[in-house]
């Protein structure tokens, strides 16, 4: 296996990243200019040997735990098949401590919006790109929850298709207090967006995946206070409540809904099996 390598990479400012993705795996420090300087990524790569530096681009996010290298694992063998560079950024718990910092995207009270976590994967992504112009990004968990709000805060993202699997709770596509919203996270009230970015999260591919059997009641990420319960018992009944929604929410405001579901037979809250389902969806069988 090759030496991982350490870098300090500043975000590029050109309209192409400054360093190419190495191939085999790689670890380097993300310090985002564009956004949060103070608050380095660590980020882990993998591209296949038969893979050049503007093969499609795939960042994944990482459950509760911020295993970043976890999910790069998981999806080695799915990037060697489909010829994918793998991006996994770790947003460790001391610089973006709590959901707040991660899952809700660190949005409450920060006006500027590059200073985001979401925004960081933009700008990553600027660093990174040679010609790409656009990218999948696939969450697990508290990842599925970063990648679910993500398309509804910044829908301005290049995202190609966003894949959000097993997320506990969400950001429901309401900004009415009189419609029954809760406050962000639960919903949109609060938040720094209203209809007009949902109309145009709306209108882009997204993917919601649910295991069938995610359904422990105790499962840490899942949830339990008033207004989470208020979703839903469990993470299918809380999916299936989130796709309604989106449906309502798209009748109402004209725009043609491209979100989807899939709920995931014998699987349960399982990283692993979950990005070989989602490959399934994004790649076909192969």
């Amino acid at each position: 296996m090759r030496l991982i390598a350490t870098l300090l990479l500043l975000a590029a400012s050109s309209a192409w990243g400054a360093t190419q993705v190495p191939d085999g795996k790689w670890r380097f420090q993300f310090v985002d200019n564009k956004g949060r300087a103070d608050r380095p990524i660590e980020v882990f790569t993998y591209r296949p040997r038969r893979c050049d530096s503007r093969c499609p681009m795939v960042f994944l996010m990482a459950g509760a735990k911020r295993e970043a290298s976890n999910y790069l694992r998981h999806w080695e063998t799915i990037a060697d098949v489909q010829q994918l560079i793998l991006v996994a950024p770790a947003f460790q718990p001391k610089a973006w401590p709590r959901a707040a910092g991660y899952n809700f995207g660190d949005v409450a009270g920060q006006p500027d919006r590059e200073k985001w976590a979401f925004s960081a994967i933009e700008h990553l992504f600027d660093a990174l790109r040679d010609g790409q112009e656009g990218y999948t990004i696939f969450g697990h968990g508290a990842g599925a929850q970063f990648v679910q709000r993500m398309a509804i805060l910044r829908p301005d993202n290049r995202a190609t298709v966003m894949v959000a699997a097993n997320p506990g709770f969400y950001a429901m596509p309401e900004w009415r207090k009189e419609k029954g919203a809760e406050p962000y996270p639960y919903s949109l009230l609060g938040s720094p967006v209203a209809d007009t970015e949902l109309r145009r999260a709306l209108a882009k591919r997204f993917i919601l995946m649910v295991g069938e059997r995610d359904d422990d009641p105790d499962e840490e990420g899942l949830g339990k206070g008033a207004a989470a319960m208020k979703q839903g018992e469990g993470r299918v009944e809380r999916g299936e409540n989130f796709i309604k929604a989106a449906t309502a929410a798209a009748a109402e405001l004209g725009v043609p809904l491209k979100w989807e579901m899939h709920e995931i037979p014998d699987t349960a809250h399982d990283g692993e099996a979950i990005s070989r389902a989602a490959a399934r969806i994004l790649y076909g069988k192969k």
